[in-house]
């Protein structure tokens, strides 16, 4: 089957997800409106999702109703936005529909009893994390006949989107030459002359082996290297890799023992882990919500100080979110805890 001659034009990054586009436009070109196949596209924090649903309104601007939600949803006048003739609704960020507390489900409930007997197509965006744990508890996989699971990325598909950036090349240095030891050095070797108690030292020269070093990456290898240690950090996760690149790059030269490999040491207690495991699903979730979620048994201040602290968290205009090269850290101290499946 030949390529759309309007993919590029739709996607900001058209060699990215080329899969999981054509699977979202045969079925909005399929569409019937008396058995609707409701979507939902589900990713890790930062991976991308938001390429796939900018190409949707891009794509189809007079058939979007669009409703994006940004903090924790608590009335049901959202749905009253989905009027009129359009038959697509665009949701993202759908983990606002649901909290863990209790009657944390209501809105969700509200949605899904709203979806169910509705006409229109949906095609919704959620937190990976989030849809394991409604999959697990309300079965929310039974309302979305397609499924759509964001994959993670390579060096290779990495590579073109980043250098498509700039017009001017990138230097790609693979080692630290000025730090490097000096090729010859001298050491100190002491010794006692014959009939005499008083030793004498004598310096005697030392040349640094140069063949063999595994540490030392030649030159032409220095951009493969780069791209495949990015994408290993950020655990195949477009965004974090994005980042990672951004954090790195000086100017036009980047350094591939620059690139921040950040150790994964987390000590928290069991509220200070139930807080990280929310920022998780939630994304990015304002300190109004968090102090909703977390009740008056858990010193908040205290809590997102620690999580701050020890380098998990970020906080921007009252909202915190994890830090994107934290990403794969935390997700496998959650999942090693069982807060997260």
């Amino acid at each position: 089957m030949g390529r759309d001659p309007d993919f590029a034009a739709d996607l900001t990054h058209p060699i990215l997800f080329e899969t999981e586009w054509d699977r979202i436009t045969a079925v909005v070109d399929a569409y019937d409106r008396n058995r609707p196949s409701h979507i939902a596209v589900i990713a890790d924090p930062f991976a991308g999702q938001n390429i796939l649903m900018d190409g949707i309104l891009r794509r189809h601007p007079d058939r979007v109703i669009h409703l994006p939600f940004f903090s924790i949803v608590k009335s049901r006048n959202f749905l009253t936005q989905i009027t009129g003739h359009k038959d697509i609704v665009v949701m993202d960020h759908c983990h606002f529909l649901a909290t863990r507390k209790i009657g944390g489900f209501a809105m969700l409930d509200a949605f899904l009893d709203h979806l169910s007997t509705s006409e229109r197509l949906f095609i919704t965006q959620w937190n990976s994390f989030t849809w394991s744990y409604l999959q697990a508890t309300r079965h929310i996989d039974t309302f979305f006949p397609v499924i759509i699971d964001l994959p993670d990325i390579n060096s290779k598909t990495l590579k073109p989107l980043i250098m498509s950036r700039y017009t001017e090349g990138i230097e790609f240095i693979g080692e630290e030459t000025p730090q490097e030891a000096p090729l010859i050095s001298a050491h100190q070797w002491t010794m006692r002359l014959p009939f005499s108690k008083k030793p004498f030292t004598v310096p005697v020269p030392h040349l640094r082996k140069t063949n063999g070093d595994a540490n030392r990456i030649h030159p032409a290898d220095a951009e493969e290297t780069a791209f495949d240690k990015i994408v290993r950090i950020a655990d195949g996760n477009y965004g974090v890799a994005e980042q990672l690149w951004d954090t790195t790059l000086e100017g036009k030269t980047l350094r591939v023992a620059d690139i921040p490999d950040i150790p994964c040491a987390i000590n928290l207690d069991i509220n200070e882990s139930f807080l990280l495991m929310i920022i998780l699903s939630m994304e990015s979730v304002s300190v109004v919500d968090l102090a909703e979620i977390a009740g008056p048994e858990i010193n908040l201040k205290q809590a997102l100080f620690r999580l701050t602290n020890q380098g998990l968290v970020v906080e921007e205009k009252g909202y915190f979110q994890i830090k994107p090269e934290a990403l794969s850290c935390v997700k496998g101290y959650v999942t090693r805890i069982r807060m997260v499946w």
